[in-house]
This record gives structure tokens, C-alpha cells and sequence, in this order.
């Protein structure tokens, strides 16, 4: 079967997106040729003008956050992953992620939840259009965008979540309306690169009457490993707190 775009070519730690098998791919090791790539199967090489040599690789959701264009910075995918588990997310369930941003958590969660829907909602109408195209990227079928502001915009809402995610300012004031949004034993899941809000979603979250709460970090290390000896490579060390609790 030949290669539909996208695709990505790898090399190393070295990784880029090919949309369109028409023109020139620069990068620092040479030019592809991206005419060549017609024709060839996933796991073929493809060189550059300097003999260079790329594989060539599907497009998959592990490249969603080293490829997706950026807006307002994505939560990581440690933290994404967290969440879905911790969470107990279902293929078939129904999730509401307000505060889209780049799209990055609704990507994911809308492809490990390939039988059910995922309603992301995001004021900022250029943050909005971001997201759309790395919706359209990644092929996700199941995403609903919505532009305007949750706290409104949830009033219409018909149906209950079994999962929702927020990661937007002042996340605590929309906390008691998720709780009416949810499923019995649905989850709500708190994102914030700040501990004193962290901690106020938490205490928002005990009044309103969450069980099983619990806020973290996750911290990953990164390491290099060199002739002289091995090392942490990792640049950033903390990117946001995680509130989640249940509703009973």
C-alpha cells in the first residue's frame, strides 16, 4: 500500500513532519526530495542531498505533542497520561476538556477513546483554530469544538460527562457546575502549573463534595549518556500540579 501524508522521517533524535509529498524538507542534515517519498513503504529510507539517511514512519500519537502547532502551552504527555489512567478512561466514554488550547489532552484522550466523544471547549478563538487543524492532522473524527466560554457554554449541556478536564484560569468557580455535569462516579481532573491554585481546586473540590482526591506532580528525568559517564539531561523539572477526585 504506498505512503499517504502525513508521515514523519526520523533520524536519531531528529523528527519531521511530511504533510505533503510535494517540494523540499530542509533541515540541518541535508534536502529531501519529498517527490521520493511516493512510492515507498513505512520503514524505507530517504535521503538528503547529502546522502543522509531518514526512515520513514507513520504518523502516530506519540508525535501529536513533538508535532502539533502550539498556542498556549500544552500540558505534557506524562501528565496526560496520568490523567487517563488515574481517571479510568473507557473507549466508549464522554468527556469534556475546557480549555482547549493547542488541543494536546483532547487529542489524546479523543483517540484511546476511539467509541466515544470528546466536547472541547476554548474562548480564544485563535487558540480555537490551532487546535482545529491539529485536530484535522491527527484524523480524530470524535472531537467536538466548541468556541465560547464554558461557564455558559455548559449550561446547554444535555447530557453527563464521565470525564471532564480542566485546564483553564480560575478552574476552581467552575468546579460545583462540573459536579452536576458528571456521571455518578465520573471523574473531574484539575490542571494548573501553580500550587496555590492547585490547592484551592482541591479544597473546592472537598466542599463540593469529590472523593477520592489526590493532587501530584509528575516529575520526568531525562538522561544522556556520554564516554565520560551518564547524567540527567532534563531542562524543566516541574510543569503543572494535578487535582482529581470522584463524584459519588
Amino acid at each position: 500500500m504506498p505512503l499517504e501524508p502525513p508521515v514523519v522521517v526520523v533520524s536519531g533524535k531528529d523528527s519531521f513532519l511530511v504533510t505533503s509529498f510535494k517540494g523540499k524538507l530542509h533541515t540541518h542534515r541535508g534536502v529531501i526530495d519529498l517527490e521520493e517519498l511516493a512510492g515507498k513503504s513505512y520503514g524505507d529510507e530517504v535521503k538528503t542531498h547529502t546522502g543522509h539517511a531518514f526512515k520513514i514512519l507513520p504518523f502516530a500519537p506519540s508525535d501529536f505533542f513533538r508535532h502539533f502547532k502550539r498556542s498556549a502551552t500544552p500540558i505534557m504527555p506524562k501528565d496526560i497520561g496520568a490523567i487517563i489512567v488515574t481517571c479510568g478512561l473507557k473507549p466508549d466514554s464522554l468527556v469534556l476538556d475546557a480549555g482547549t488550547g493547542s488541543g494536546m489532552i483532547a487529542a489524546y484522550i479523543a483517540y484511546f477513546n476511539r467509541y466515544g466523544e470528546v466536547v472541547t471547549v476554548e474562548k480564544r478563538r485563535e487558540f480555537a483554530k490551532i487546535a482545529r487543524e491539529n485536530f484535522r492532522l491527527a484524523n480524530l473524527k470524535n472531537v467536538h469544538q466548541i468556541v465560547g466560554d464554558v461557564n455558559y457554554v455548559a449550561d446547554g449541556f444535555k447530557k453527563e460527562f464521565d470525564l471532564i478536564v480542566l485546564d483553564m484560569k480560575d478552574d476552581y468557580m467552575f468546579i460545583p457546575k462540573a459536579k452536576k455535569l458528571l456521571n455518578a462516579g465520573g471523574y473531574l481532573a484539575v490542571y494548573n502549573p501553580y500550587i496555590e491554585p492547585s490547592r484551592r481546586a482541591y479544597e473546592t473540590m472537598k466542599k463540593t463534595g469529590f472523593v477520592e482526591l489526590e493532587c501530584f506532580e509528575l516529575l520526568k528525568n531525562d538522561y544522556e549518556f556520554r564516554r565520560v559517564g551518564t547524567r540527567p539531561a532534563t531542562k524543566v523539572w516541574h510543569t503543572g500540579f494535578i487535582v482529581i477526585g470522584r463524584k459519588c
